[in-house]
């Protein structure tokens, strides 16, 4: 792997551990279940200066398995572990995510382990860049919303989406998110969902 492949993996996912406590169940059905899967995916603290320090020394030490741990945004932290000799064929990076009451809404808290891969999708004809998220893992949710998200599914969105927190995003969605009131299988659906947030049942 380049240095600079390996610049642009390790910031993406340094810029992007995150997620988000009783409360009502999720609602929005299938749509609420994507902004749960969302908001345990999306980048945390893209100008974050400790995820940036912890990237710092991992580049600084050259080393292969890095573990980086992260504040999130209204609390909590999530701990991202890589090991960067084992990049899939399509450039995916494989690790894992364990949050530990990790807040990004200040509303509800994320606890749990998600294994995870992540890779870039370029059309240079369009100019676009897209990022490609696949988790599979079980997390619950603690606050305004109290459940579960227990997700085997892939997430593509324009890399831009990852860092919103609020406003419409855009999603692609392939494969199966759980909670406490449904199962929703995905295949390759287009939605619209609002960043930050999660609704009530």
């Amino acid at each position: 792997m380049t240095r600079f492949t390996r610049l642009t993996m390790l910031s993406a996912m340094a810029a992007g551990v995150v997620a988000c406590g009783g409360g009502a169940q999720l609602g929005g059905g299938e749509e609420g279940a994507a902004q749960a899967a969302f908001q345990a995916s999306k980048p945390m603290g893209r100008t974050g200066r400790t995820s940036q320090k912890l990237l710092d020394k991992a580049l600084a030490s050259g080393a292969v398995n890095v573990t980086l741990t992260a504040k999130c945004t209204q609390g909590g932290k999530a701990t991202l572990k890589a090991d960067l000799t084992q990049v899939g064929q399509n450039g995916a990076i494989h690790y894992s995510v364990t949050y530990d009451d990790c807040s990004e809404d200040g509303r509800n808290e994320y606890n749990g382990t998600m294994a995870a891969s992540m890779r870039f999708d370029a059309d240079l004809s369009l100019g676009t860049l897209s990022f490609i998220t696949t988790m599979k893992g079980k997390l619950t949710i603690e606050g305004e919303v109290s459940d579960f998200i227990d997700a085997d599914v892939t997430l593509t969105m324009d890399f831009n989406a990852t860092s919103a927190r609020a406003g419409n995003v855009q999603l692609v969605l392939d494969g199966t998110v759980k909670t406490s009131t449904g199962s929703y299988t995905y295949a390759n659906e287009s939605l619209s969902i609002t960043a930050g947030e999660l609704p009530g049942a």
